[in-house]
C-alpha cells in the first residue's frame, strides 16, 4: 500500500479526511448513522472544504452494514473524487472530520503496520493459490493461481510394477509443482519485504512446498494445519487463523524494533520531535517509530518538494510552502515521501521520553556517502 499512498501524497490538496464510526449494532447507533451523513458535510464545510469535495461526502454511504461489532470508515476525498474509502474494525480513537493540505494518513495506518506485507498460500496437489497483502488493506496486492500437470494424479492402477511407475510418476508431478509454486513464493519474498509466510492445503502438498522454498520465504513460514479448499471446509475458522498469525507477527516485529532502538548507537537513533525532522529532511531515516496519539500539540510547515517538511520558513530551504498540518500527519508523509518504513505505536510504547524516535540509515552529523 506504500506505493498507492506514495502516489497520493504526491497530488495536489486541499484534502478531506473522515475517521468515524460506523458500526450498526444499537438502535441508537442506527439512529446516529441516519445523521451521520449531514453532520459530515457541515463539519466539512465550516473547516474550508471545496463545495466539490463536501458533495462528494455526501453522496456516500457511511454506514457499514452487515459488519459485527463496532466498526469505523475512513476515508480521502480530495478534487471531488473519493480516493480511499475503507471499513474497519473496531471504533476510531478519535473521530476526525476535517480538511487541509495533506491527507491525514495516521488512522489507516495505525492499527495494521504501515508496510508490513504477507502472503498467504493454499496449496493442492495440483495446483497453489497465492495472495500477496498489505496488512493495511482487506484486499489482496496481487493474487494468481498455480495449475500444473495433472496427468495421472486421479488414477489408481490396479497393482504389480505398474503401480510402482504411477506412484512414482505422481510424486514428481506433485513435486513439479510444489517447485513452480515455492518459486512464486520466493520471488514474493525477495520483490515485496514479505514478513510472513502462511502455508495451508493439503497435507502432501504443504510437506512438497516447505521443501522447495528458499531459505528466506522458509524462515517467514507459518503453517495453517487445515485444508480450506473442499466443500464444507471452515472459511471464517480459516480467516480468524490468518489474522492472528499476521497479528503475532506485527508484534513480533514491533518488539524487534523497539529493542533495536534501544540498543542501537547514539549516531544511529534520533529521539524527539526535532530530531526525527531533521533526519527526514535529509532522508535519512530507515524506520520512523511514531506512538499513534503523540504530538498532538505539534504542527509542521507541509513543502511541495524535498525536504517535504520544515518547522520554519528557513527550514523550507527554496521548497513550496503549500500549508500547515498537524506533527503526526506531516511526519507520516515524509516518511512515505523518502521511503522510510514506518511503525505506529500504541500509546506509551516508546517508554514515555517521546512519542516519536526513528533509527537512521546513517549516523547523525554525517553526510550520505553517494
Amino acid at each position: 500500500m506504500t506505493g498507492r499512498l506514495t502516489e497520493l501524497l504526491r497530488m495536489p490538496g486541499p484534502w478531506c479526511t473522515v475517521h468515524v464510526g460506523v458500526g450498526t449494532g444499537t438502535v441508537d447507533s442506527l439512529e446516529a448513522m441516519d445523521l451521520l451523513g449531514g453532520r459530515i458535510q457541515e463539519t466539512l464545510a465550516a473547516a474550508g472544504a471545496s463545495k466539490e469535495d463536501v458533495k462528494t461526502s455526501a453522496a456516500l454511504t457511511w454506514r457499514a452494514e452487515g459488519m459485527p461489532g463496532p466498526c469505523s470508515r475512513y476515508v480521502l476525498i480530495s478534487g471531488g473524487e473519493v480516493r480511499i474509502n475503507e471499513v474497519r474494525p473496531g471504533e476510531p480513537p478519535v473521530e476526525i472530520i476535517d480538511t487541509g493540505p495533506i491527507p491525514n494518513l495516521v488512522p489507516l495506518l495505525q492499527a495494521t503496520g504501515a508496510d508490513f506485507t504477507y502472503v498467504v498460500v493454499e496449496a493442492e496437489r495440483a495446483k497453489a493459490e497465492i495472495r500477496l497483502y498489505r496488512a493495511s488493506t482487506p484486499e489482496p496486492l496481487t493474487q494468481g493461481e498455480i495449475h500444473g500437470d495433472t496427468e495421472n494424479l486421479k488414477k489408481v492402477p490396479g497393482g504389480g510394477l505398474s503401480q510402482g511407475r504411477y506412484q512414482y510418476r505422481t510424486e514428481e508431478i506433485w513435486r513439479r509443482n510444489a517447485n513452480e509454486t515455492a518459486a512464486e513464493v520466493d520471488a514474493a519474498v525477495e520483490g515485496h519485504r514479505v514478513g510472513l509466510v502462511i502455508v495451508s492445503g493439503d497435507v502432501r502438498a504443504r510437506q512438497l512446498l516447505l521443501g522447495e522454498l528458499g531459505s528466506a520465504a522458509a524462515s517467514l513460514v507459518r503453517v495453517i494445519d487445515m485444508n480450506s479448499h473442499p466443500a464444507g471446509a471452515d472459511r471464517d475458522k480459516f480467516d480468524v487463523e490468518v489474522e492472528r498469525l499476521v497479528a503475532e507477527a506485527l508484534a513480533h516485529r514491533q518488539q524487534t524494533i523497539l529493542e533495536r532502538l534501544a540498543g542501537a548507537d547514539v549516531k544511529y537513533r534520533a529521539i524527539g520531535w526535532g530530531e526525527s525532522v531533521q533526519a527526514l529532511q535529509a532522508a535519512q531515516v530507515e524506520t520512523l517509530l511514531l506512538e499513534s496519539d503523540g504530538l498532538a500539540d505539534k504542527t509542521a510547515l507541509v513543502l511541495g518538494e524535498a525536504p517535504w517538511i520544515a518547522t520554519t520558513d528557513d527550514d523550507a530551504l527554496s521548497a513550496e510552502v503549500v500549508g500547515r498540518a498537524s506533527g503526526s500527519a506531516s511526519l507520516v508523509r515524509a516518511a512515505l515521501l523518502t521511503d522510510a518504513n514506518l511503525e505506529l505505536l500504541a500509546p506509551g510504547a516508546l517508554g514515555g521520553h517521546s512519542p516519536v524516535a526513528s533509527l537512521l540509515r546513517w549516523p547523525a552529523g554525517m553526510q550520505r556517502e553517494s
